[in-house]
Formats: structure tokens, sequence, C-alpha cells
């Protein structure tokens, strides 16, 4: 798409989960005694990573645009705890 000055501009590629992302995420959630069920997670990773609670009860896991997964993952149980997990 056309920017500034007539130049074309192009967002940088989406970062989304793979399977072996997905089933890191879940060795933590697995260990915690969480349910499956009880955690949605987007696709798309952005930013810093978020944890929140949906209106339903849920547990909503972004994770974050890095490469270095490590820091948000071992973090990631006590933000659940904190959540009421």
């Amino acid at each position: 798409m056309p920017g500034k000055e007539g130049r074309i501009s192009y967002d940088p590629p989406m970062r989304v989960l793979d399977q072996t992302t997905m089933g890191r995420l879940f060795a933590v959630t697995d260990e915690m005694g969480l349910s499956r069920e009880a955690v949605t997670v987007p696709l798309a990773m952005q930013g810093e990573g978020r944890v929140a609670r949906t209106r339903t009860g849920r547990f909503e896991i972004t994770l974050p645009d890095a490469d270095d997964l490590e820091p948000f993952l071992a973090a990631l149980p006590g933000r659940l705890r904190e959540l009421g997990a």
C-alpha cells in the first residue's frame, strides 16, 4: 500500500504460534493442573504478551512476539494464579 511520498510500505510479517510453541505453553498450564478447556490462546503473537481473564472465566494467553519465550513462560504460573487459577 502506498505510504508517504508514494513509497510502498510493508508491515512486518505476523508471527504465529506453531505446534512446538503451543506444546511449551501447555506444559506450563498442564503442570498447574489447569484444564486446556479453560485456556484460549490467540494464534498471533503480539507485543510483550498478555494474560487476562475473559468474561466467561477462561484465561486468555497471548504469547509475546519474541524469540525467547522463557521469561514469559517462567512468569506465567504467577500471572495465572493472580487471576484465580
